[in-house]
């Protein structure tokens, strides 16, 4: 088992677990400062920065997965 032949696809793997946590980080902390201007309640802001940081993030491992 030790003795596979071909690439390795150990970076391939660490991008793909690594890139998408580090972009819903990014927008979460982006969304969380922009909103935090319009949104009120502190409640309201981390919610609706959770979702649009979640939608930010599937759409770009949708974008990403087609290649």
């Amino acid at each position: 088992m030790g003795k596979a032949q071909g690439p390795s696809v150990v970076f391939k793997v660490i991008v793909a677990f690594l890139l998408p946590l580090i972009v819903f980080i990014a927008s979460l902390a982006a969304f969380e400062k922009i909103l935090s201007k319009t949104v009120d309640t502190k409640e309201l802001q981390t919610v609706f920065s959770l979702l649009v940081a979640v939608a930010v993030t599937f759409i770009f491992v949708v974008r990403c997965s087609r290649g």
